[in-house]
């Protein structure tokens, strides 16, 4: 078998279906106006099926949208190491009014940074999307035998011998726009983004940001002790990042990671946000 035998039968199956002139100044015309002439390229994304072994915790988090959860962690990684960095070098300052202000300016600043953040990720994403279909669509139309060809490199690339290639094809041929979306999915690596995906990752993100810099901050607010604050922030805070570090390894990996791992996740998370407010605490410290 070899890429040549698959072309030349590729070439006998869109010899004849060539398309007209007047077919595509009509798909340039639905494309420009951003109608899609096959209707919509939706992709169904599988759900992920709980395993035997995998905790309640994991179970209910793999529930989410993947997208969501890597926002989620996204925010609540940086929400956990920014501010409890930032209140803790504020306590050295001795003055609890000052760390709360302080903390809490952050907080807004930063949420709504890292919103914006992801929703202009999300965005471009899209829009990079749409563009490739728009692409693929006009090409199918101009030229068919070269997104027969794309899809043919793809199967071949994966194993499938020629025999079965040339039948995926001809079973496909009436059905362009799932030939499109196979191109789309499986030679690009694209996947059609959620409606509302950039509102979504906005808020998730931004909201996740707050929550987990909101927790070293906490204490501030019960104690008149600057230093008995910063001592609760602190504990809280390495239990936190412990638990989000073993929890982050679990929705991850699954069930295929194991408990050294999780720990050793923990563990990573806590020397990184332990560093971070040291040094913020080291250099206000040594500046006053």
């Amino acid at each position: 078998m070899s890429l040549v035998a698959i072309k030349n039968g590729i070439s006998k199956l869109v010899s004849s279906k060539d398309a007209s002139d007047a077919e595509l100044e009509r798909v340039e015309r639905l494309i420009d106006s951003n109608q899609i002439p096959y209707g919509s390229t939706d992709t169904s994304s599988s759900e992920n099926k709980e395993e035997e072994g995998v905790d309640s915790i994991t179970a209910f988090f793999n529930t989410f949208d993947p997208r969501v959860m890597s926002d989620i962690i996204i925010g609540l990684s940086d929400g956990l190491t920014v501010p409890f960095a930032l209140t803790a070098g504020l306590s050295s300052l001795g003055d609890s009014k000052l760390v709360i202000t302080g903390g809490m300016a952050e907080l807004v600043s930063g949420a709504i940074s890292m919103g914006l953040g992801g929703y202009l990720a999300a965005k471009s994403e899209s829009e990079y999307y749409f563009s490739q279909v728009k692409k693929e669509k006009l090409e199918f139309f101009k030229k068919p035998e070269a997104i027969n060809q794309d899809a043919a490199e793809i199967m071949f690339e994966l194993g499938a011998s020629e025999q079965t290639i040339i039948s995926f094809l001809k079973d496909l041929d009436a059905k362009p726009k799932n030939l499109i979306d196979f191109v789309i999915r499986y030679g690009k690596g694209l996947e059609e983004p959620a409606a509302g995906r950039e509102l979504t990752s906005a808020l998730t993100i931004g909201a996740s940001y707050f929550l987990g810099g909101f927790v070293p901050l906490l204490p501030y607010f019960f104690t008149k002790e600057v230093g008995t604050g910063l001592i609760i922030s602190v504990v809280a805070m390495l239990v936190v990042l412990m638990l989000f570090g073993y929890f982050k390894c679990s929705i991850s990996m699954g069930e295929g990671c194991p408990n050294h791992k999780k720990f050793a996740a923990g563990f990573e998370m806590v020397v990184v946000g332990s560093i971070a407010a040291g040094a913020a605490w080291g250099l206000v410290f040594l500046i006053e």
